[in-house]
């Protein structure tokens, strides 16, 4: 199903909200500092989501975020498998810093790396 065409009059006022809210407040302020209307305050609170991304206007989504956290680790697994093999095709873009951090963190991985093998019984 296509998303709903943004209505013009509620862009309209989108555009010409400061959606900064004072604290304490549900009523936001256009942008010359007026409070909305009732009238206004309705629209805006009746805003799709589509409507509101097309004004700029950033939406908290948790499951976004979920998801983007998911995907990070994914990404980075799918990087693992790649760096691991070739890691020192990675020194020559490291600080010293981070050369000497990574000997010492590889040196703890390499220690412990017998409890990290699944055992054979």
């Amino acid at each position: 199903m296509p998303a709903p065409t943004p209505r013009p009059h509620v862009m309209a006022l989108l555009f010409d909200t400061n959606f900064n809210r004072p604290s304490g407040t549900r009523t936001f302020r256009h942008l010359d500092g007026r409070p909305f209307t009732d009238e206004e305050q309705a629209l805006a609170d009746d805003a799709t989501l589509e409507e509101l991304q097309a004004a700029g206007v950033h939406v908290h989504n948790p499951e976004a975020g979920a998801e983007a956290k998911a995907a990070a680790h994914e990404m980075a697994e799918l990087l693992f498998k790649y760096v691991i093999p070739h890691r020192e095709a990675l020194i020559p873009f490291m600080t010293h810093e981070d050369v000497l951090e990574y000997g010492r963190l590889e040196a703890i991985v390499a220690a412990g790396a017998h409890r990290l093998r699944p055992r054979k019984d």
